[in-house]
């Protein structure tokens, strides 16, 4: 993990009631935070990087990767026990939640950018059965993409869904490269969000502030999971961008 010094604080103060951890989405590090520390005025930003992303060594393979196993690593960023304020970025906001769950003691606050907490999508029942096999279909491209070794077409799809049709093409040859390169670990991330099994009404037990963040043109399932988490968690805000 990598912190940043914070500006000057007040003085006396704790330095850790002003730390802001921060989860990367899938595909991405602790880089895509760069923008947002520099904004973090008097708080102390830690950003981390998820198994096989940045500095981090792969998934080890001896077992499936888990939410609840990828939510160690904030811990292990925080190893001191004093409580923090915690963002989470679509995967990274489902490995948030699920730290909220675990250890909600530790934090102070919660922001989530559209969690994709894949799993909740089921709780629509009939109101909107397509929504679940619009993700699904994604994860089959990156799969497939995985199993046939055609690591690109798999992250075409991939990249294209959340960013809009083209947006692959548009991409360097450099980055194509990258994205290429993790597309066994979006496959794993896949898997760790469809298979977690915590109920939609589990997550009433989050009782700190918590921010969910939106955008109008998010794929439908996003626009869904934020709202379904607005509506249950006791002091969530839900805001669209």
């Amino acid at each position: 993990p990598s912190a940043e010094s914070p500006p000057t604080l007040h003085p006396g103060a704790d330095p850790a009631l002003y730390r802001v951890v921060l989860v990367p989405c899938s595909g991405s590090s602790s880089k895509q935070w760069q923008h947002l520390r520099g904004e973090l005025a008097g708080f102390a930003p830690v950003a981390f990087d998820l198994a096989g992303h940045g500095d981090r060594p792969s998934w080890h393979g001896a077992g499936p990767l888990t939410l609840a196993r990828e939510a160690e690593a904030i811990a292990e960023a925080c190893p001191d026990g004093a409580s923090f304020h915690l963002v989470g970025h679509s995967y990274g906001g489902g490995v948030a939640l699920r730290f909220a769950l675990q250890q909600p003691q530790r934090l102070r606050s919660l922001t989530l950018i559209e969690p994709s907490c894949f799993h909740l999508l089921g709780a629509l029942g009939a109101a909107e059965p397509d929504l679940l096999d619009e993700v699904r279909a994604v994860a089959a491209a990156v799969n497939r993409g995985v199993l046939c070794g055609d690591y690109r077409c798999g992250m075409r799809t991939f990249i294209d869904y959340w960013s809009g049709a083209g947006s692959w093409d548009a991409l360097p040859e450099g980055r194509q490269a990258r994205f290429a390169d993790l597309a066994l670990h979006v496959a794993h991330h896949f898997c760790a969000l469809f298979d977690e099994e915590t109920p939609l009404q589990a997550y009433a037990r989050v009782g700190v502030p918590t921010l969910i963040l939106c955008g109008t043109r998010s794929p439908a399932p996003s626009r869904a999971i934020t709202r379904l988490l607005a509506d249950t968690m006791p002091r969530a805000r839900h805001r669209t961008i």
